[in-house]
């Protein structure tokens, strides 16, 4: 259940985060100020392209995932340098919205002061 509720909310935050950026609707207008439009998610869905939210919300799970993991561990990431074993493509087809999700994070330490 808890994992589900990440995945959605990294959903959502994916979904409304790329409707920020994405050009005006034909039929919707954005709010007062510029926000983002009152578009049905599913039809926003339809329109961004399934594959490409996919693919963000992929990106923003394991981004997310490694940075809890570096400031929980107190790790200091030379570089900001961190990738996956797997490709984007296979981690995008491994991913299913509420069932586990795994991947190889493969980090560049830096020297510890200590060595």
């Amino acid at each position: 259940m808890l994992l589900e509720l990440r995945h959605k909310k990294v959903f959502n935050k994916v979904l409304t985060d790329l409707a920020r950026q994405a050009p005006p609707i034909p039929g919707f207008r954005r709010e007062k100020g510029g926000k983002t439009t009152k578009v049905p998610r599913e039809f926003l869905l339809q329109i961004l392209g399934e594959e490409r939210v996919t693919k963000f919300v992929v990106q923003e799970i394991v981004t997310s995932t490694v940075a809890d993991y570096v400031k929980e561990e107190n790790l200091n990431v030379k570089d900001k340098k961190v990738s996956t074993s797997q490709s984007a493509e296979e981690l995008k087809v491994s991913f299913t919205p509420g069932k586990d999700f795994w991947f190889n994070a493969v980090l560049e330490l830096e020297e510890s002061e200590n060595s």
